[in-house]
């Protein structure tokens, strides 16, 4: 009879440290495992400073990255002949930029709600507007969105890899790596491929069926309800 229950019970120990394991693994595999990050020569490519004031960096000839502008930082912006400020705050970039005829395109971000649809809408938003010059992209801080959005940049379509984007994106002199857990989190799990092949075929989600097809309807619909 002792020896049965021994039996029994190791068996039910048994059982509730592989259940125990199982949660584990599933909610490792859930949080996903992060990704170790690159040090050294690499940090040659990274973005260049520029000034210091509003975190402005340089990513490439066309492309550049800041928190929010104030009114005398216009003239670098000037300077440096940005046609196009992408921002993703709802703060009203009016009150720096004036009566100046830079163009301005508001896509109002959360760090900790982007999805696929955000980053191709962003991603095909810069694109395009570089082919009219120079682009500022920005968020209040310049760290955690406008980091996230450099990194799928970076990795989308000039193909560094996740490690790479995300050394220069914590390690670049953004900000405190702290503050952009919710950046890293998406940077680690996006599908780089899906993504990338989204972008090239014109779709605004990696998901078959999204509510972004149904902007252009929506947006018909209102101008036609507003003659």
């Amino acid at each position: 009879m002792r020896t049965s229950r021994r039996l029994l019970l190791s068996v039910a120990v048994a059982i509730a440290l592989l259940g125990s394991a199982g949660l584990l693994a599933h909610h490792l595999r859930a949080a996903g495992t992060p990704i170790p990050l690159l040090s050294g020569p690499q940090a040659e490519t990274w973005a260049r400073p520029v000034d210091s004031s509003f975190k402005l960096f340089e990513m490439s000839p066309t492309l550049y990255r800041s928190a929010l502008p104030q009114p005398q930082n216009l003239a670098v912006l000037k300077q440096l002949q940005v046609r196009t400020v992408v921002t993703f705050i709802k703060d009203d970039d009016q009150q720096w930029l004036g009566n100046s005829d830079i163009n301005l395109i508001s896509i109002p971000l959360h760090a900790d709600r982007v999805d696929d649809a955000d980053v191709l809408r962003v991603l095909n938003t810069l694109q395009l507007a570089e082919t009219r010059g120079p682009v500022l992209m920005h968020c209040k801080h310049g760290s955690d969105r406008t980091g996230l959005m450099a990194a799928m940049f970076r990795t989308v379509i000039q193909g560094w890899s996740k490690q790479e984007a995300l050394s220069e994106m914590l390690n670049g002199g953004y900000g405190q790596a702290d503050d952009m857990e919710d950046a890293r989190r998406y940077v680690e799990r996006a599908d780089i491929g899906k993504l990338r092949e989204a972008l090239t075929n014109g779709k605004c989600d990696t998901k078959v069926i999204s509510t972004c097809y149904l902007r252009p309807w929506l947006n018909t619909m209102v101008s036609t309800s507003h003659p």
